[in-house]
């Protein structure tokens, strides 16, 4: 009987622990994501938008979700560009200027 709750208490401690190992490692991954994802979005909107430091502390303010979505926005385009074979499409020069009228 005694052997039996320990082997019990030895299980339950075991499965515990892999359990939040497991929570920990799916939760780490997830932020590398989101910092991964930010520093995409950072670095076209230093590309494309020269820098515009007003858009950078526009996307310093995105939750996690806007951020993903945007860079999965932003990744369909370049797919379809892609897809197209265009060589240098006008979509950055509208963007901007879009963007510059809409910050202005």
């Amino acid at each position: 009987m005694k052997k039996k709750l320990i082997i019990l208490t030895i299980l339950s401690a075991v499965s515990a622990g892999s359990f939040f190992a497991v929570r920990k490692l799916n939760h780490f991954m997830k932020d590398k994501a989101v910092k991964q994802d930010r520093k995409k979005l950072e670095s076209l909107v230093d590309k494309y938008l020269h820098g515009n430091e007003k858009l950078l502390e526009f996307v310093g303010t995105l939750s996690d979700s806007q951020v993903r979505e945007l860079v999965e926005i932003l990744d369909s385009i370049q797919k379809q560009r892609d897809q197209l074979k265009l060589k240098s499409p006008a979509i950055p020069e509208y963007l901007e200027k879009k963007v510059t009228q809409l910050l202005n």
